[in-house]
């Protein structure tokens, strides 16, 4: 596969290339996030027709995937993770972040898994005391 190291877990092949790339677009996106426009500077037209092509046959590499993405959609992205923008409650971009998504834990019960059941435990008992509650209070996390 050319200059990608692959790396095999169960079933599933996996390159260092595509996490590389995706590191590199995202330090840059941080990087320059100050100096990002808040808002969308190119029209949903002008992404459709970037974005909208034909599937290849023979598939590309998951990093080219990547690169094209990070490409075709410029201008698009609103710079929501800082204190200019003034919309949604969107979410956050941190870094541990990353690491959510990597693990891919459940944390609905400790058969699930147990170290993320815990963190949840951990973080609704300091929600609780930040917000002056009751340690008997109930509390959920949610997604949305």
């Amino acid at each position: 596969m050319g200059k990608e190291r692959l790396i095999t877990h169960g079933a599933y092949m996996h390159s260092d290339e595509p996490l590389s790339s995706a590191l590199a677009h995202a330090q840059k996106f941080l990087h320059e996030f100050q100096e990002r426009p808040v808002s969308p500077t190119v029209s949903i037209e002008v992404l459709r027709n970037r974005l909208k092509r034909p599937l290849n046959d023979n598939g590309l590499m998951a990093s080219e995937v990547i690169d094209d993405l990070v490409t075709d959609t410029n201008g698009g992205l609103m710079a929501s993770t800082g204190g200019r923008f003034y919309g949604w409650v969107i979410g956050g971009s941190l870094p541990a972040d990353w690491l959510t998504t990597v693990w891919d834990q459940n944390a609905a019960s400790a058969a699930c898994s147990p170290a993320m059941a815990v963190v949840e435990e951990v973080c609704g008992a300091w929600l609780l005391d930040l917000l002056a509650l009751p340690e008997n209070a109930s509390f959920g996390f949610v997604t949305g």
